[in-house]
């Protein structure tokens, strides 16, 4: 079966056909994706036929078995290009399997579990500002957090001086991202990117012309916007940090034997190094993905916990068993609730909610027969939402990443760190940072809800953020410090 056969969604509007819902309203959306596919769907908008997968074996097809057919989307590099370049997350090709390859030793679980002590230090240093009765915007602490160990296990810093600038920055930069991957103008840019790739179809005369401009339609065209004008500024505030930490790098007569000093000193298989133009891709790329995603997903597992107070009532007898010292890599078995709070966090809000990938040749998929050039969607939310593998989908339940209960579930059921060659390099960081940032924060505060309004998600940016902190209050949570740690 073709293309043609793949069924549409209902819905779809003349002329626009998904575009709006999506754009506009895209976690209502997904939500009739959770309801409503199983296996492969077709979305319209005004450009081209987007596919969307929402089943774990087509997942599976796409992310792994299916792998070297795809790569990620035009339209997300090209919303992505002013903040990660062709980083680790973006690159495609041989770049990226350099970059991966050179990145791996860093990321081995023997050297990540040698920053735990570091990652729990992080966590003491903003509580300690805290104070009894406060109210919070829970999501800006954790931020603060993450962006301290990002900072100072991948680079030797430490960014809590500089954590407000850096964070606003990152914010206009990724909720410019966001806008830039709804717009039309962006899916017109792919789509002319394409035709002048294929320059093998044309006459011999005309291919330097049309390769040239390939080259230059792969970068957003930046028109003089004020939308595009605060971007500018936020990358130049992220810029001039990034180079300052090369220049000091490099200047250092016994650097930290951490990320940055081994990609200044990577050698390709041709002796050449990384230009500062790479090296600050690559540290954008990790510093964001080092950071922004586990901080959404530890802001959910507070009001998760804040809201269900039995499962917080476990958690907190699980705390409470070390005795009141800071928890250790070897705690980690004791806190494994801790870890199934946060996995089920990332399930009902997965940070990275919504990525894309373009077939690169012909490939099969659920079936159906799909040509080359094909933008395929894949939204953790939408399949991690599903009834039939996750019954009562909005009910908060950690057991549901019980041993058993994971066994008994398709393999990419839940995908918040995708899958396959491209899986997120950093999970294991991740999954060692989560467990013990909650276990070191729940030892010294206790978290009660500012409000009872439910707290939604909001997409405004690229990844899914707690809407809070002045916009509404909603945001807040109060940490009340334990008696014994109050005087």
């Amino acid at each position: 079966m073709s293309l043609a056969h793949i069924p549409l969604m209902a819905g779809a509007r003349p002329v626009v056909g998904h575009g709006p819902d999506f754009g506009e309203r895209r976690l209502v959306f997904l939500e009739r994706v959770a309801r409503e596919v199983d296996g492969v769907a077709r979305l319209r908008v005004v450009t081209r036929d987007l596919l969307i997968v929402n089943s774990p074996d087509t997942i599976r097809q796409v992310l792994v078995s299916e792998a070297k057919s795809f790569e990620k989307s035009r339209l997300i590099r090209l919303a992505l290009d002013p903040l990660a370049g062709e980083g680790l997350f973006t690159a495609e090709g041989a770049l990226w399997r350099r970059q991966r390859r050179l990145m791996a030793p860093v990321f081995h679980p023997a050297k990540i579990d040698a920053l735990a002590p570091a990652m729990v230090d992080c966590a003491v240093q903003v509580c300690e500002r805290w104070r009894d009765g406060q109210q919070l915007d829970i999501a800006n602490e954790t931020t603060h957090i993450t962006m301290a160990v990002a900072g100072r296990t991948l680079f030797g810093i430490d960014t809590f001086d500089e954590a407000d600038e850096l964070g606003r920055a990152l914010t206009v930069a990724l909720e410019w991202a966001n806008y830039a991957s709804t717009r039309l103008v962006t899916a017109l840019q792919m789509e002319a990117q394409l035709v002048a790739e294929a320059s093998s179809h044309v006459r011999p005369a005309w291919r330097p012309a049309l390769e040239r401009i390939a080259e230059r339609l792969k970068s957003p065209i930046m028109w003089p916007t004020r939308r595009n004008r605060e971007l500018r500024k936020a990358i130049a505030v992220l810029d001039a940090r990034v180079q300052r930490m090369i220049d000091e790098r490099r200047a250092a007569a016994n650097p930290n034997p951490d990320l940055l000093t081994h990609l200044l000193a990577a050698r390709d298989e041709d002796g050449s190094s990384m230009d500062d133009k790479q090296l600050r891709d690559e540290i954008l790329t990790l510093f964001i993905a080092g950071h922004e995603t586990t901080a959404n997903g530890l802001a959910w597992a507070i009001y998760l916990l804040a809201r269900n107070p039995d499962v917080y009532g476990r958690v907190r007898a699980a705390v409470d068993a070390l005795d009141g010292r800071p928890p250790t890599l070897a705690d980690l078995d004791r806190l494994e609730l801790l870890t199934r709070v946060f996995k089920e966090a990332l399930r009902m809000y997965p940070p990275v909610y919504l990525f894309a990938r373009m077939s690169i040749a012909d490939v099969t998929i659920g079936g159906y027969a799909v040509p080359k050039n094909t933008v395929f969607l894949i939204s953790p939310w939408a399949l991690q939402h599903r009834p039939d593998l996750w019954p009562e989908p909005d009910r908060f339940d950690p057991d549901r990443f019980l041993p058993q209960a994971e066994a008994s579930r398709p393999r990419d059921a839940w995908i918040p760190f995708s899958d396959g060659p491209r899986v997120c390099i950093g999970l294991h960081f991740a999954m060692i940072e989560a467990p013990l940032v909650l276990a070191t924060l729940l030892q010294r505060a206790d978290f009660e809800l500012a409000t009872n309004a439910e707290i939604a998600g909001t997409h405004d940016a690229a990844t899914l953020r707690p809407r809070g902190g002045d916009e509404a209050r909603q945001g807040g949570l109060t940490p009340t410090p334990q008696s014994s740690l109050s005087a």
